[in-house]
């Protein structure tokens, strides 16, 4: 989960590659019949939306505008709507950072980013539409946020892995939060894991209390992640290290940096 110029970033998973159609050898009629029979078909099915996708949106001190926070409101409003659209998004499921982020009573209901239509409905009008509204949502849940405090990034990733609806797609989350893990029980304090020994008594022991998040498989989306050590090498690589152990090694979901900032 590393940004240049840290070493040891995890590794960014491509799409598999999808191999063209074969050629047969037969009349040009039926060529030309089959082709065009194959392409509807294959339009119709590139056309849906069907990645399962999630949001945790930061709501603590720290993603307030100024000098000292990332701005959290900043990074939804230029980020969300070009992820639900980059990630071909389907539905899109909400959970909120705060001090207890699994019991946090911050709630927004999913979006279906992919209404039905008939063949006389402006669907991509209407998917602007749906991807605004979830715009509208994740200020909604954010302002929610701001108003119980604490930072439980790990609960945050644990609620979004439970919410994301099962989908045809690999889920996608989208995680705007520069990942200071602050809550009432544990703060993540850089000196505290500063050595590899240290750091993995660190993480066994939080996750032995909280469990792993269940985002086995899932691409994950940072932004925002890390940004008050990014100046500081000998913080940041430290840092890094504890939430790479913790998302990609133990998690085993796949961390992307489209959208970091």
């Amino acid at each position: 989960m590393n940004v240049p110029p840290s070493p040891g970033r995890p590794h960014t998973t491509k799409p598999p590659h999808r191999p063209g159609l074969a050629r047969w050898a037969v009349p040009a009629l039926a060529v030309a019949a089959g082709l065009a029979a194959v392409t509807g078909c294959s339009s119709a099915v590139a056309d849906d939306l069907r990645t399962p996708c999630g949001l945790v949106v930061d709501g603590s001190g720290s993603g307030a505008a100024g000098d000292r926070g990332f701005d959290a409101e900043a990074k939804l409003k230029s980020t969300l709507v070009r992820f639900l659209t980059e990630r071909h998004c389907g539905t899109l499921a909400f959970a909120p950072v705060t001090r207890s982020s699994q019991t946090s009573t911050c709630r927004v209901g999913d979006v279906d980013l992919d209404p039905p239509a008939d063949e006389t409905t402006d669907r991509d009008s209407m998917r602007k539409s749906s991807r605004i509204l979830a715009l509208k949502g994740a200020l909604t849940m954010l302002k929610c946020a701001r108003t119980q405090g604490g930072s439980d990034v790990l609960g945050a990733l644990a609620r979004i892995g439970d919410a994301v609806r099962p989908g045809n797609g690999t889920p996608s989350l989208l995680v705007v939060s520069d990942f200071e893990q602050a809550d009432v029980e544990f703060t993540l304090r850089v000196r505290e894991i500063a050595t590899e020994q240290s750091r993995e008594r660190v993480i066994d022991t939080l996750l032995e209390d909280r469990g792993v998040p269940g985002i086995s498989g899932m691409n994950v989306y940072p932004v925002g992640y890390g940004m008050r050590h990014n100046a500081k090498p000998g913080e940041y690589r430290p840092f890094d290290a504890f939430w790479s152990e913790i998302l990609s090694e133990r998690a085993k979901s796949h961390v992307h940096d489209d959208y970091r900032k």
